[in-house]
């Protein structure tokens, strides 16, 4: 395997490596997904006195929660948190004010 610096020259010189490497990666990115599923699926066992194996499940999350975050972040849009946003918001202005007032322990 090449080293990650003859990588990054390649990158800046091939336009036609780009196009390879963003494909691979965006490949990876969905092995990354499918791996998802199959750490979720995966018996966690037992413990000796026949309770489920709490570390195991732990571990299970934390697992399918960090590669969560680092799909979201290597691709958003794909696998990014979405926001249904309808541009429709009501505010009770008098409701807020009352309420900002007890927060910051004025009266009414």
């Amino acid at each position: 395997m090449p080293g990650q610096s003859t990588v990054f020259e390649w990158l800046n010189a091939d336009s036609l490596f780009v196009e390879q490497y963003a494909r691979a990666r965006d490949k990876g990115l969905d092995a990354m997904a499918e791996e998802l599923l199959e750490i979720a699926d995966e018996p966690v066992g037992s413990t000796d006195n026949g309770a489920t194996d709490n570390g195991a499940v732990a571990r299970n999350r934390l697992r399918v929660d960090a590669r969560k975050w680092y799909l979201s972040k290597l691709a958003p849009k794909r696998y990014g948190d979405r926001l249904e946003l309808d541009g429709h918001v009501e505010i009770d202005l008098a409701t807020s004010i009352l309420a900002a007032r007890k927060r910051s322990g004025g009266g009414s």
